[in-house]
């Protein structure tokens, strides 16, 4: 069994980063360390999925998990699809001051595709990476294309009234 934990602090408000965290980072600086990211469901409810990213170099490792429990800010979430026979998280946010404490726990339990000791070695220098301000971009641009759509949509009514 591989366990990662991690607490982070983002100035941004609990109800901010929950949301931002439903978008894919656009960008994210990759260094020498492996990097974690995940990106939560539209609506954080029991069964919506959770897609996870381990990043090292240009080798990536991508899963799934299925959010089993839902209760004060705290996500639980198991193995949806993956390279592991097991995976549980743990997920917490509460408000410290004007920030937002994160707090993830991970854990892996026998690996398909690599050998356990290899990535555990991969994990332990690891960091989970919140990036909200690329998720941020992400944001933006998805909105963006979303109103050009709807903008788009709403012509095609007009032009539709107009040629009738």
């Amino acid at each position: 069994m591989v366990q990662f934990s991690q607490t982070s602090w983002q100035e941004f408000s609990l109800p901010n980063v929950l949301e931002t965290l439903q978008y894919a980072p656009l960008n994210l600086t990759i260094g020498k360390e492996p990097i974690i990211h995940y990106t939560f469901p539209k609506e954080l409810a029991p069964g919506a999925t959770i897609r996870y990213h381990i990043q090292c170099g240009f080798k990536a490792i991508n899963w799934t998990g299925v959010i089993s429990a839902v209760n004060d800010n705290q996500v639980t979430v198991r193995l949806g699809q993956g390279p592991f026979r097991g995976f549980t998280a743990k997920h917490s946010f509460t408000t410290e001051g004007h920030m937002t404490a994160c707090y993830d726990e991970l854990s892996f339990q026998g690996f398909t595709t690599i050998p356990e000791e290899v990535f555990a070695e991969v994990v332990s220098k690891a960091n989970l990476v919140y990036g909200i301000f690329a998720r941020k971009a992400a944001r933006d641009v998805y909105l963006a294309v979303e109103s050009r759509k709807k903008t788009q949509s709403f012509d095609a009514l007009d032009i539709g009234a107009t040629a009738g």
